[in-house]
């Protein structure tokens, strides 16, 4: 099993910072500082080894008995967002249920992947969608600039093959941008700040993990090195 660690955070915003040079970097801001931890998995219980981690407040009245005995069952505040992050044995062992997970997981100059649901943008057509090119504008192009184009197949099979690029509703989709850069940790205001954008709206839910492919990388040069 791989080694995981990650937080849970909510995108503030976009700002902008200054390196030592005087170079300009766009970063995004990630608000993680009610990060909490609300639960364990051991290898002994639930055969596999993770963390539950909690984030953002939330009146008892919005959850059900059995969300509130949980929290209640771990001593912990209840929490609007739940999330399990793979750990192995030895670094599940670390964390204690109850206590805060600060950003100092983290350090400058870390490659990150972040999590997020994307803004939802209604319907729209093939080229905002799909980005198609659409029709050459020439003489006798009339009112097909932005068209799909045929999508059938004549007489056979006679029908439109599934997964076909068409317009449709665009946006509200799960995506990782993956080898982003942070740039800054705040940890007394639990922030964390990482070059370029990430999915989401302002006030979007995010989760923030080490970068997959820099650990990929590091297991290949490791089993062909044997270091």
């Amino acid at each position: 099993m791989t080694d995981v660690k990650g937080l849970i955070g909510k995108k503030v915003g976009m700002t902008q910072v200054f390196t030592e040079d005087g170079s300009l970097v766009p970063v995004t801001v990630i608000d993680a500082s009610s990060c909490t931890v609300v639960g364990k998995r051991t290898p002994e219980k639930d055969r596999y080894s993770a963390v539950t981690l909690g984030f953002g407040e939330v009146k008892e009245k919005r959850l059900s008995r059995a969300e509130l005995g949980t929290f209640k069952k771990a001593g912990t505040a209840p929490r609007r967002h739940l999330k399990e992050f793979r750990l192995s044995p030895e670094e599940a062992a670390a964390f204690t249920v109850g206590e805060p997970v600060k950003v100092d997981l983290f350090t400058k100059g870390d490659l990150v992947d972040v999590t997020g649901i994307t803004k939802g943008r209604g319907f729209q057509g093939v080229m905002k969608r799909w980005n198609f090119r659409g029709y050459g504008q020439t003489h006798g192009t009339h009112e097909y600039r932005r068209h799909p184009g045929a999508i059938g197949q004549r007489k056979t099979p006679g029908r439109v093959y599934p997964n076909k690029k068409m317009p449709g509703h665009y946006g509200v989709e799960q995506v990782t941008t993956q080898n982003l850069t942070v740039v800054d940790v705040d940890v007394e205001k639990g922030l964390l700040l990482v070059k370029g954008a990430v999915p989401g709206h302002g006030d979007g839910l995010v989760f923030v993990h080490p970068a997959v492919k820099v650990a990929l990388r590091a297991a290949h040069v490791r089993s062909r090195t044997g270091k």
